[in-house]
């Protein structure tokens, strides 16, 4: 299961990437500006993206989890071959508002699949494996993606049955969205996992739990609300960094080192698939913090390395030599991309069984929205309106990233002081609620149900 939904995150990540590799090609064939290209490759995804997640996790609380995916599948995978059909900037930007909605079914429906099965001493680990995802994902698009893009500028115009000649950029859009459909069917080779939680352990330990099964999400979230909002902003200013070179860089590879994406793609590639391997040893090393007592283990390691990120990005926009940029930008990479792990793998451990598909929903709705709605036209802005020349795009990157990041590290460490007194408190619930659940075992001479 999990491994088909890290199957799953990887594709969802090609198609949402490779446009990022095709803004040159775009702009020449459409004549878009920088800005606009922004548009396209943030708002347009982001803001559908965030506005689809509460919805699509409110149904995988209710609806079976494996048909809402497999649904989002199928639906961004077209919207991705209806990108290459593009005529005008409403038509692409239409796509890809079609493909950020499809694409908020998955991690509210993949998390909470993988919370349901994997039992909580190995949930990171199982939850960083799934992690994994968008760096192979970033791999994939590099190394794949850049592999196709550059067999469709080579082959020139192709021609496809009912839609005719398309030109290179089209082409490549079409070769990768179109076997999504197929795939989205591997959804069903794994069985929908049993919801679970102590509430359901047996209605002999129905009123020990009601209180905490019932509570409403609203109420839930007002309980805790200075603890969520600085989660939300703080988890909001990484990914502002995070998108901020993720989509820049490609153009400002181009710009800076002069390389095309067939001379670029394959380092990119190799750099994100080490960095795919890091997120398992991450995960290993959270879940060894977490059984040691530091039950606030993900964020708290997540904003120890963030300081890590300010000199790997100085470094990486200012050089001229491109292997110092790579290694610069690896050690970016295993730090900032995929900072959603961290607190995906807390909300799991923290919120109630009922609403965690509208937790998770919550935080893509804000994170997913905020971040990637503001940080590339704002870099493309600074670039355009402040520094007024295009081999500037390295600065810019540095001010929204750099800035981003020491505004996270604030917010993250003060957040830790609400964070912590949480997470013991449920690790105490839990363990109160095994502890009734065993008394009423030995009261009745009867076995409960087993849990994992």
């Amino acid at each position: 299961m999990v491994m088909v939904l890290l199957m799953l995150y990887v594709m969802s990540i090609l198609d949402r990437l490779a446009l990022n590799m095709l803004v040159v090609p775009i702009q020449k064939e459409m004549g878009f500006t920088d800005v606009q290209m922004s548009l396209i490759i943030g708002p347009a995804f982001a803001i559908a993206h965030g506005l689809f997640a509460f919805p699509l996790g409110w149904a995988c609380d209710r609806l079976s989890r494996r048909k809402v995916l497999f649904g989002g599948f199928v639906v961004w995978s077209t919207a991705t071959v209806t990108a290459g059909l593009a005529k005008t900037f409403p038509m692409l930007f239409a796509s890809r508002v079609v493909v950020g909605a499809a694409e908020a079914s998955l991690m509210p429906a993949a998390y909470s699949m993988i919370a349901d099965r994997v039992p909580r001493h190995r949930m990171t680990t199982a939850m960083s494996i799934f992690g994994m995802g968008p760096k192979l994902g970033n791999a994939f698009a590099f190394g794949v993606g850049g592999w196709v893009i550059a067999y469709t500028a080579s082959v020139g115009t192709m021609t496809f049955p009912m839609v005719g000649e398309m030109s290179a950029w089209r082409s490549a859009l079409i070769l990768l969205g179109a076997p999504g459909v197929l795939l989205a069917l591997l959804v069903f080779t794994f069985r929908e996992p049993i919801r679970r939680g102590i509430s359901d352990l047996t209605s002999r330990t129905k009123q020990v739990t009601e209180q905490v099964g019932e509570i409403a999400f609203k109420d839930y979230i007002k309980q805790r609300k200075t603890l969520y909002i600085l989660l939300l902003l703080g988890f909001s200013c990484t990914t502002m960094a995070a998108l901020a070179s993720l989509s820049w860089v490609p153009t400002y590879i181009t710009r800076h080192f002069g390389l095309t994406p067939k001379e670029y793609a394959p380092a990119l590639s190799i750099l994100y698939a080490v960095g795919a391997c890091t997120m398992l040893l991450k995960g290993i090393i959270i879940d060894w913090l977490y059984k040691r007592g530091y039950k606030d283990a993900h964020v708290r390691f997540y904003t120890f390395i963030l300081v890590l990120a300010l000199p790997a990005i100085g470094i990486a926009f200012t050089t001229d030599d491109f292997k110092v940029f790579v290694v610069a930008y690896a050690a970016l990479d295993v730090i900032l991309l995929n900072s959603v792990f961290y607190v995906s793998a807390t909300i799991q451990l923290m919120a109630p069984t009922h609403l965690r598909g509208r937790v998770m929903g919550m935080f893509i709705l804000v994170v997913g929205t905020v971040a990637p709605t503001l940080s590339p036209p704002l870099v493309a802005t600074i670039t355009e309106h402040v520094f007024k020349d295009q081999a500037m795009l390295g600065y810019s990157l540095i001010s929204v990233s750099a800035t981003s990041v020491v505004l996270a590290i604030i917010v993250l460490a003060i957040s830790l002081r609400y964070l912590r007194p949480e997470m013991q408190r449920v690790a105490d619930d839990n363990e109160a609620k095994i502890q009734a659940s065993h008394d009423a075992e030995a009261a009745t001479g009867k076995p409960l149900a087993a849990t994992s």
